[in-house]
């Protein structure tokens, strides 16, 4: 049996016939939820923005017909520094087109500051997803303060990743955070350009906590080199002309590398703080819109995709761990959350001056106006 075939199978078990406290909380039989349901396959669509990320596109163009065949979903990637003026520039014109929107929180913050979104709490259904404890409370769900039109499903940690046969762990053990300015990284640290809404921007304020402001100088202006493609940082990595990156989670992104028989030895630098380690979403925030075309359909959608099994694979598909407390860690030992350390969560908005004044020293220090 196919792995999707078993999550489909398992899906509706844990639906219909209950599979422990949530399972029992999620009965499709609860008129209201058939209710939902028969609006949505009158509306026959959902429309939804996803991130560029073909591994959650494929997901869920994969799982929502075994589940829904009556309602259409279309997906449509636009990368999250383009969504706002997208989105602005249809509304003006008088076209509402968008569902749902999974977004970065910067262009998350801007979209509710311009009056686009719906509250998201209202649309929870199930009632372990509407259950705060779920989640781990709602102040960590939600990145905007209000704890209202931002919600956080994915919860992961982000770090530095470098090249084993390039840099010795024993030396990155031994030098700490000091192994961000060692004299054999010059020139050979590839960011994600932070000064554009990329996987490299939460950097930003990461190293200048980090590092300080003259640290973070002296980094930026002898040991970096920027890249405003993504991919090209992967490249770059896994043919070896880079030591250390700081973007992507680079795990599934090498896959093709190995798959091509490339010998590869690319770790994370460190599941710690003082290594870089940092608490993140990524583009996983999900914002409802305002206004938009098929209200049930978009509902259900969020119910569905909230659902432990679906949230379950989802991260081990992604390789990035589901902020649902009864799901455990997906991934590899290496990159996991630690117990009781707490984590900086670049994402929050109460965190968005920090980002701002990181952003703002690194252009200064590249000299861009």
């Amino acid at each position: 049996m196919r792995a999707g075939q078993f999550l489909s199978i398992a899906l509706s078990l844990f639906l219909l016939t209950g599979g422990g406290s949530a399972a029992r909380a999620q009965d499709v039989s609860d008129p209201a939820w058939g209710k939902l349901v028969a609006a949505a396959k009158q509306e026959g669509e959902i429309v939804i923005i996803t991130p560029p990320s073909a591994t959650h596109r494929d997901f869920l163009a994969r799982e929502w017909p075994k589940a829904f065949p009556d309602i259409k979903l279309s997906q449509t990637s636009v990368v999250p520094g383009q969504q706002f003026t997208r989105l602005s520039l249809e509304r003006s014109a008088g076209k509402y087109l968008w569902d749902i929107v999974f977004t970065g929180s910067d262009n998350a913050f801007q979209l509710r500051d311009a009056g686009m979104l719906d509250p998201v709490r209202g649309e929870f259904v199930f009632a372990d997803i509407k259950n705060p404890d779920t989640w781990g409370g709602w102040d960590a769900a939600f990145a905007d303060t209000a704890r209202t039109y931002v919600f956080t499903s994915r919860n992961f940690l982000k770090m530095p990743f470098y090249n084993a046969k390039l840099l010795s762990p024993d030396k990155v053990k031994a030098e700490g955070t000091k192994i961000f300015l060692d004299p054999a990284l010059k020139q050979k640290v590839i960011w994600d350009d932070p000064q554009y809404g990329g996987s490299g921007r939460t950097f930003a304020p990461v190293m200048l906590r980090l590092l300080g402001e003259d640290g973070l100088r002296q980094f930026v202006s002898t040991q970096v080199v920027f890249t405003t493609q993504m991919s090209d940082l992967v490249d770059r990595m896994a043919r070896g002309q880079y030591v250390m990156s700081l973007g992507p989670v680079m795990t599934g992104l090498l896959d093709r590398y190995r798959d091509a028989g490339v010998p590869l030895d690319i770790r994370p630098l460190g599941n710690t703080p003082d290594l870089g380690a940092y608490a993140n979403t990524g583009a996983s925030n999900i914002v409802v819109m305002k206004n938009r075309p098929h209200p049930n359909a978009a509902r259900g959608f969020l119910n569905w995709y909230l659902t432990k099994p679906i949230e379950a694979a989802l991260a081990k598909e992604m390789g990035e761990d589901t902020r649902r407390t009864d799901v455990p860690q997906q991934v590899d030992p290496a990159q996991q959350r630690l117990p009781r350390v707490k984590y900086y969560d670049a994402q929050k908005e109460a965190n968005t001056p920090a980002a701002r004044k990181a952003q703002a020293l690194i252009a200064q220090f590249r000299g861009k106006p």
